[in-house]
Order: C-alpha cells, then sequence, then structure tokens
C-alpha cells in the first residue's frame, strides 16, 4: 500500500485530470516548457505508481502522456513567434482538449470516470443504473468545467492579450476546478444515499459541494491584495466575505461534532 491518501487519489479520476489542469493553468509566457514537462513527470509518475499497485493504465493517463509528448516535441523545433504562440494559447487547447474528450465519452456512453470506478466498485455492481448514472453526472461536470475553463482563458487572451490575467487565468478556472472535485467527491455518497433513502439513509446535502468557497474567495481576496490585481476595496470586501463564510463552516463543524 502506498498510504491511504495516495491510493484515493490514484483510484480517482484526479490523477489523470491533475497534470491536464497543471498543463493549462501553469502555461503563459516564459513557462511553456515547465507546464509541458511538469505535466508529463507527472503523468508519468501516476503511470509507474499504477504499475506498481497492478493498476490497468487508463485511457484518460495514455492519452495525457501522449498529448504532453507531442507538446513537449513542438516545443523543441518551435521558432520564436510559434512558441509565442504556444505560450499564449497552449492553455485553452489543453482545456478545450480535455473538454472534448470527456463530453464525447459522456455521449457515446462510456464515460471516461467509469474505469477509475472499476477500481474500486465491485463488478456486481458495474452494469447497475445507479453505477451508470453517477459517472455519467461525474464526467458531465468535468467537461462543463474544464469547457468553462477554456472560455473564460480564451476570453483572456482575447480581450487582455494575456494569459496571466488575475481572473480569467487564475482565479475562474481554479474555481471550476475546485468546483469539480467536490462535485466528485460528493456525488457518489449522495447518488448512493438517495437510493437507498427508503432505507432511512440519511441524504447529504449539496451545500456540501460547495464549503470549498468561503476558504476560497478568502485565498482569492488575499492573493489579489498582495498582487495588486484587484482594487484595496475589492480584496477587502473578498477577504471579509470569505473570512465570515470561513468562520460559519467552522462553527457548524464543531456543533456537528459536539452533537
Amino acid at each position: 500500500m502506498l498510504g491511504k491518501a495516495l491510493d484515493a487519489f490514484l483510484d480517482s479520476p484526479l490523477s489523470g485530470i491533475v497534470p491536464w489542469a497543471l498543463m493549462a493553468i501553469l502555461a503563459g509566457p516564459g513557462r511553456y516548457e515547465i507546464a509541458v514537462w511538469g505535466a508529463l513527470g507527472f503523468s508519468l509518475v501516476v503511470l509507474a505508481l499504477d504499475r506498481r499497485r497492478n493498476i490497468p493504465v487508463h485511457v484518460l493517463e495514455a492519452l495525457g502522456v501522449a498529448f504532453f509528448v507531442v507538446l513537449a516535441a513542438v516545443g523543441l523545433v518551435a521558432s520564436r513567434g510559434q512558441k509565442a504562440w504556444l505560450e499564449m494559447w497552449s492553455g485553452e487547447v489543453t482545456n478545450a482538449s480535455l473538454a472534448v474528450f470527456a463530453l464525447v465519452s459522456v455521449i457515446i456512453g462510456r464515460p471516461y470516470t467509469t474505469a477509475y470506478a472499476r477500481d474500486i466498485v465491485p463488478p456486481e455492481q458495474w452494469d447497475t443504473p445507479l453505477f451508470k448514472r453517477t459517472n455519467m453526472v461525474v464526467a458531465t461536470v468535468w467537461a462543463v468545467a474544464f469547457g468553462f475553463s477554456a472560455s473564460v482563458g480564451f476570453l483572456g487572451d482575447v480581450v487582455y492579450g494575456s494569459t496571466d490575467n488575475f481572473w480569467t487565468g487564475w482565479v475562474l478556472q481554479l474555481a471550476a476546478l475546485f468546483f469539480a472535485v467536490a462535485v466528485t467527491e460528493f456525488y457518489p455518497e449522495y447518488a448512493r444515499a438517495k437510493d437507498a433513502a427508503h432505507a432511512h439513509h440519511t441524504v447529504p446535502s449539496w451545500s456540501r459541494v460547495f464549503e470549498w468557497l468561503p476558504p476560497f474567495v478568502l485565498a482569492t481576496g488575499v492573493a489579489g491584495w498582495l498582487l495588486a490585481t484587484a482594487s484595496s476595496g475589492v480584496a477587502a470586501d473578498l477577504v471579509i466575505v470569505g473570512a465570515f463564510g470561513t468562520a460559519l463552516l467552522r462553527r457548524r463543524d464543531l456543533r456537528a461534532r459536539v452533537t
């Protein structure tokens, strides 16, 4: 065993998605090689760990390695002008490619998350409506998240002429990623509980999907102030709202522990 946390990560679609997210978020002026080789290196590490655990290679991981190898090779032979284009648009190309992959897998009725779910779910559940519906929902959320990231990144590149705009290049894309992660962690439990509601199982609230939001708003305000990418007024408002929301979450958790 590699540790419960690492095992859980490798059993999750996140292990295949993280390299794509790294490439999409890190790519920018002067960072193309760092983004590509970082994403490729992460992908190879995941493959090596899966091999150590005797887990079959998933399509998303193999596609990621091939995609980043191509980008790395193109970067090695690209001219200065071509490199500038890659630095500007490779993040959006990455997001759009993954969005299309996830969407196609849903359209053909074979959501890419199914391969990961089968690693941890007993075979007798693979053909159940609950299993199929859960994977369709999770894969669709990821398709929407990466499609959204590609759209706001493209908007930032066109409107602001920069991949490093604080809002379109970082905040909104990270928010989409965190939302998709939250749904990935929440929805399987929710679907199982709702399916067994007749057995008096407690159905978790959808509010759990947004528990990451207050700390994220707080961090955004702090980052915007430190980096001078947001006005002092906006940064202060974000910090206040985020801190208040985070405090409410902690208070709720403390009450839950007491009861």
